[in-house]
């Protein structure tokens, strides 16, 4: 699944264990491109940075989602695509 976002906020040179490997990530919570009232947090793994900044335009894809039941949000963890058209 490819998301079309706008990112809200970003947390770069992170580093986290993802399958029993250590990886860079970046933290960040996006808005819905057509709907921006939506929300949702991201981490954008294998990456310390990139070039866009808040309020530009992002493509995410998503290589897994995890449901926090008892606060009913939704996590992606994504890869970063070409930038938006």
């Amino acid at each position: 699944m490819i998301l079309e976002v706008i990112l809200v906020e970003k947390v770069p040179h992170l580093t986290a264990s993802f399958n029993g490997q250590m990886l860079p990530y970046v933290r960040c919570v996006v808005a819905r491109k057509f709907n921006t009232e939506i929300r949702s947090a991201a981490r954008v793994i294998g990456v310390e940075d990139f070039p866009q900044n808040v309020g530009d335009e992002i493509r995410l894809k998503v290589l897994r989602t995890t449901t926090d039941r008892k606060t009913a949000t939704v996590y992606f963890d994504c890869s970063i695509e070409s930038p938006a058209q």
